[in-house]
């Protein structure tokens, strides 16, 4: 059967080999600037190259679907034989065997519209939006009216839209296990020129479509969209390419061509050996026909529609929507899977469990994942009042050098960002010290943003009046710069020593 694909109608690449030319190079390719495009720029560059969508299967109508129902071996010799009790004047077998087409193709079309409808909903739902620059603004459109030459701004938790060259890049890592399967981020450098040669996986002044951004900051200039991106080609090339049958499709088809054979043999047997009776040809042509007729299994492809849309249905109810019966069956037949873990068997998040004192004493955190539900428990119970200031003043720092985010959405807990500024976030919270609150109580004045050279993060606050510093990083960056710690109810000199065994 035919399969319509709906294909934007994009050039060639605008730019070759991005990753191995300077971003200036780039920009000069493009005809573009750092202040971005200019509206009437964008609408013709959107006329010339498309939308920036990937290729999509053009969902079958209803009718389409039904007639679906009927592509099938097995369905192919239940109307023959339909036909043949019909010229044999079988009115009820062919009534019979119509009724139980009917009835098998009506359940089918039923629970794959129903598929298909929840699936085309959840398709509106993932629609991606990214900021950009025009004209020296910045504006929030749909990834879809993106134009090659568009300048993207980039934060973290933002899915990038689009294939870039970086043009600045300020500790900014990415999620690349889409295309490569590797599942720690990759750190990229918008001011690197790399060989052309270079494998998809390392080049780090790109970034592509579908990937995310983890961590850090960067800007990028738009290098190609929908099929000429790294991701649009591969989707071409899955959808171009026929499927392969179902394993219930292979067994039913084998099942079919046996079934066909052993009644062709019988009919043929049952004809010889009348016409040695000399029976009359018109019996004996009946008599085989009837033989023939009473063999099919009338009823085995409405057991297996009705059973594979019970599969169905309970897949649903676990949030998996499949939008053909026989994929159910191909699921469950499935006895070895091949996963790349983070993302799959993980989901990613961290949580932070304990609180480690510099006199030795430890504090429970009790909850999991990103729902930020549990309590931070002394060893003694609930907190002092002098330790209770001591926990604020830690969430304090947690959560004023964060640059993640955590907050609620109409279907529960939404974050993104780097998994340890969303678990530190999220025992704050535990703690009653929320983000938000924390910045219009202490208004940022700076800030320096996580680099891994540096290995901390800093930001500048004005508490009560006055400036004050508030850090966050790895021990042996941030001990040095320490002179006392903090035990309940008051500061003490600080005990190195103490501290790394701790540690």
């Amino acid at each position: 059967m035919s399969v319509a694909i709906l294909i934007a109608t994009n050039e060639i690449d605008p730019v070759s080999c991005p990753h191995a030319v300077s971003d200036e190079a780039v920009l000069d390719e493009l005809k573009g600037s750092l202040h971005g495009l200019t509206h009437s720029e964008a609408i013709t560059r959107l006329d010339r190259y498309g939308r920036n969508t990937l290729p999509q299967v053009k969902l079958p109508g209803i009718g389409m679907l039904f007639l679906r129902q009927f592509a099938s071996p097995l369905i192919y010799v239940l109307v023959v034989a339909a036909l043949f009790s019909l010229m044999i004047e079988e009115w009820s077998d062919a009534g019979f065997i119509s009724a139980v087409l009917l009835i098998n193709a009506v359940i089918g079309t039923v629970q794959e519209y129903s598929a298909q409808r929840a699936a085309a909903a959840l398709q509106e739902l993932v629609s991606i939006r990214c900021r950009v620059l025009r004209e020296g603004d910045t504006y929030e459109i749909k990834a879809e009216e993106l134009v090659p030459g568009d300048i993207v701004l980039l934060v973290p938790g933002d899915k990038i839209p689009a294939d870039l060259r970086l043009l600045a890049s300020h500790d900014l890592e990415v999620d690349e296990s889409l295309l490569t399967g590797e599942s720690l981020p990759v750190l990229k450098d918008a001011k690197t020129v790399l060989p052309e040669n270079t494998a998809l996986g390392d080049r780090v002044n790109m970034l592509y479509t579908g990937t995310l951004t983890s961590r850090g900051r960067g800007r990028g200039v738009v290098v190609a969209t929908a099929l000429n991106t790294v991701l649009g080609r591969i989707a071409a090339d899955v959808l171009f390419k026929p499927s392969p049958k179902a394993p219930l499709q292979v067994r039913m088809d084998r099942f079919t061509h046996r079934v066909a054979l052993l009644v062709g043999i019988a009919a043929l047997l049952m004809f010889v050996m009348a016409l040695m009776q000399a029976t009359p040809i018109t019996e004996v042509f009946l008599l085989a026909v009837a033989l023939a007729v009473s063999v099919i299994p009338e009823g085995l492809p409405v057991a297996l529609t009705v059973a594979l849309a019970i599969g169905m249905r309970r897949m649903a109810k676990r949030n998996v929507i499949v939008r053909r019966l026989i994929a159910v069956e191909a699921l469950g037949s499935c006895t070895l899977i091949a996963t790349d873990k983070t993302g799959t068997l993980t989901v990613n998040q961290l949580t932070s469990r304990r609180i480690a004192l510099p006199n030795g004493e430890v504090w429970e955190i009790s909850g999991e994942g990103i729902v930020p539900e549990g309590s931070i428990l002394t060893s003694r119970g609930a907190p002092s009042e002098d330790e209770a200031a001591l926990l604020e003043r830690l969430c304090q720092v947690a959560v004023l050098t964060n640059e993640g985010f955590l907050g609620r959405t109409e279907s529960g807990w939404s974050h993104h960002g780097d998994a340890v500024d969303v678990a530190f976030l999220v025992m704050a919270h535990k703690a009653g010290v929320v983000k938000a609150e924390m910045t219009n109580t202490f208004p940022e004045i700076e800030t320096i943003p996580y680099e891994s050279e540096q290995q901390f993060s800093a930001s500048l606050n004005s508490v009560d009046g006055r400036q004050c510093a508030f850090v966050k990083g790895a021990l042996e960056r941030l001990l040095p710069m320490c002179t006392t710690m903090a035990i309940p109810g008051q500061d003490i000199a600080i005990k190195h020593d103490m501290i790394e065994q701790l540690a």
